[in-house]
């Protein structure tokens, strides 16, 4: 799907280490100065050599930033979350989406089905002082009693674009394991399309590099579901980087992706996030 010179350079990618990155519950202000970390296109700050843990670094214990991929922090952003709004975070834990979408002022419900996770998940946001309704629950049976403006849904999935930082992925996830996937994610979202309120967002994504889990699963939703439209992604939301942007403008980075510079050396996650729209 990507062609042997992109496969090889997402390879390469694979090999390397993985870096630390962060989303600022604020505004940037001077954060990168004092965390000895660059600013990223997107918005993130990327750590350079750690000589301590995370938790001692300036900022943890007040709740000024949390650790989260640089490219697992823009769905979120995508879904242009605005105070007041009601928004559902779907398969919400650990959390670094909630954060952000709550961060905004909106009003977030955070499902997930691992009452483990959503209890780091509620830790996360104690120390951040910030506040979700948090929800234990699967997701094809959650029954709100209103829709929502919008509702983000980061779906299970085989995780390829985190080989670099999980690298068991890559020999332990089948062919099998990727059918019973994409037929759980597509549930899952026809499930959140239900979510959504006449003009309101949905976010899907996964941190996946297969199209089957991105591309062709959004096309297949879109040909069920003639009541959405797909709202493409400007360069503009995603730092000017049109590379992070696919012909049918949904977002699709890859591991290869801000390798090239060293004041952004570390890659990013391989992700996918489509942005859809309920019709009025």
């Amino acid at each position: 799907a990507y062609g042997p010179e992109t496969a090889a350079a997402i390879a390469r990618a694979h090999l390397g280490g993985a870096a630390i990155d962060l989303t600022l519950k604020g505004e940037a202000g001077d954060w990168a100065e004092r965390l000895g970390a660059v600013a990223l296109p997107t918005g993130s700050l990327r750590l350079g050599d750690l000589r301590v843990p995370v938790s001692e670094l300036p900022g943890f214990t007040e709740g000024a930033w949390w650790v989260q991929d640089a490219a697992a922090a823009i769905p979120a952003r995508l879904l242009g979350a605005r105070a007041g709004e009601r928004i559902a975070d779907l398969c919400a834990a650990p959390g670094g989406k909630t954060a952000q979408i709550a961060s905004q002022g909106a009003v977030v419900t955070a499902l997930d089905r691992s009452a483990p996770r959503l209890e780091r998940l509620s830790e996360n946001l104690a120390r951040l002082g910030l506040t979700a309704e948090v929800v234990v629950g699967d997701a094809l049976a959650f029954d709100p009693p209103e829709p929502f403006d919008a509702v983000l849904l980061d779906a299970p999935c085989s995780a390829t674009g985190t080989i670099r930082r999980h690298p068991d992925v890559a020999w332990t996830k089948t062919e099998s394991d990727l059918i019973r996937l994409h037929l759980l994610q597509a549930r899952l979202l026809d499930k959140a399309a239900t979510l959504v309120r006449p003009g309101g967002r949905l976010v899907y994504c996964t941190c996946s590099l297969e199209q089957e889990e991105g591309e062709r699963q959004v096309a297949a939703f879109l040909k069920r579901n003639a009541a959405f439209e797909r709202v493409p992604v400007r360069p503009d939301e995603v730092g000017g980087l049109d590379a992070l942007i696919n012909a049918d403008g949904d977002l699709r980075t890859l591991p290869a992706h801000l390798e090239g510079s060293e004041s952004q050396r570390g890659g990013l996650d391989g992700f996918f996030a489509s942005r859809l729209r309920r019709k009025d």
